[in-house]
């Protein structure tokens, strides 16, 4: 056993109490989980915690993009981003303390884009025209609500960000 490996069995039989239990339980979680080996941790943390708490939802992508073709379309439109501009600034509160990237990361693992970074500049690829928006108003109040000073830029399906 090498000593990473060693370090984490001696933590995890102070918590069961014996050799043979720890070996039971790790069996058991191992086949219980084995599919999600080929899942990102971090992503598979995120949906975690984001779904069992319940204060997210899983939404079907045409859904999703329905609904923000309908904002676009209704008269009271500006309600709707006034609303979102606060719920950002929320977040901006709850992400205090952490980096940009982490951001970025919980909201790729929400399926509003991928992200690519070169020399210090993300690029977030859309999945969708009509979410572009709604993720740009958002990055906007959390990371001014953060304290970053960060530039914007716009194509057509990306969205390119840059820290300062």
């Amino acid at each position: 056993m090498d000593e990473e490996s060693y370090r984490i069995f001696n933590e995890l039989k102070k918590r069961t109490g014996s050799q043979s239990e720890t070996v039971r339980r790790a069996l058991k979680f191992y086949n219980d989980f084995k599919e999600l080996e080929k899942f990102d941790r971090f992503k598979i943390l995120t949906y975690v915690e984001m779904l069992a708490e319940g204060e997210h939802v899983i939404l079907d992508i045409d859904h999703w993009i329905a609904f923000l073709k309908f904002i676009e379309s209704h008269p009271e439109r500006e309600k709707f981003w006034e609303i979102h501009r606060d719920i950002a600034k929320a977040h901006a509160d709850e992400f205090k303390g952490r980096d940009v990237r982490y951001v970025l990361e919980r909201l790729e693992a929400c399926n509003f884009f991928r992200i690519n970074e070169k020399n210090g500049e993300f690029t977030l690829v859309l999945n969708n025209e009509a979410v572009k928006n709604f993720v740009k108003t958002f990055l906007e109040e959390v990371l001014k609500g953060m304290g970053y000073d960060f530039e914007i830029k716009e194509d057509l399906m990306k969205i390119r960000l840059r820290v300062k």
